[in-house]
């Protein structure tokens, strides 16, 4: 791996055969949001051996930096778009921004994340999720935002629109490389939550720590 105090003059990396063969899938997954993970082993392994070139190439040209983050041992790349970036209830200075529903969804993820620190592969099913909105912490907020009212039990038409909004979330995660879907369109949720979603912990400070009054907001404000 190229050191990260390099000095580059020029985009000759840009010749070299392996960057060559995956400079278009690599470009077109991070132009895109994705973060990239060693599930992703060959765009992975062309950016970590050329990582220097490479940050300079979209400082230069595209004005971006190129971010190496690590989490759970694991290491991953994305392009930051902005200096901060939340959805409309935070700053809203990114690109691409979160929608209020994606930032609880991917809050929850969060938490469950931390739930199976020790898994090495943290998958999700439709349960898991069932579970975490009827007896975590949070599960008041969680039924007041998504049920809009708090009860002890649900019907299964209640369900079923609460799991086609995580559905919707988690194929937009999916993009962005913080989940790996494992179901089909139709099938039962069953995902795997990556490394990479600890970026919402960075951005999300504040909310986590008083998430309750983080909750009550959205729900205040009619935004989901």
């Amino acid at each position: 791996m190229e050191s990260e105090n390099y000095e580059i003059s020029d985009y000759s990396f840009l010749t070299e055969e392996s960057v060559e063969k995956h400079f278009a899938d690599i470009n077109i997954l991070l132009l895109s949001g994705k973060h990239i993970d060693h599930k992703y082993y060959t765009e992975y392994t062309v950016l970590e051996n050329y990582e220097a070139q490479w940050r300079n190439f979209y400082s230069n040209l595209y004005r971006l930096n190129l971010v190496t983050d690590i989490f759970d041992r694991s290491r991953y790349y994305y392009l930051d778009f902005t200096e901060n970036g939340k959805g409309e209830l935070g700053s809203a200075r990114r690109n691409k921004e979160l929608t209020e529903l994606q930032t609880l969804v991917g809050l929850t993820l969060l938490d469950m994340y931390y739930q199976k620190y020790f898994d090495e592969e943290k998958i999700i099913y439709w349960n898991d999720i069932k579970t975490q909105i009827q007896e975590s912490d949070h599960q008041e907020e969680y039924k007041r935002i998504l049920f809009n009212d708090i009860r002890g039990s649900y019907d299964e038409k209640e369900w079923k629109i609460v799991e086609k909004k995580f559905g919707k979330t988690v194929d937009s995660f999916d993009k962005l490389g913080w989940v790996e879907k494992h179901s089909g369109k139709n099938e039962e949720l069953v995902f795997e939550i990556r490394p990479a979603i600890h970026r919402l912990a960075q951005i999300y400070q504040q909310e986590l720590q008083d998430f309750e009054s983080f909750s009550r907001q959205l729900k205040n404000d009619k935004i989901i």
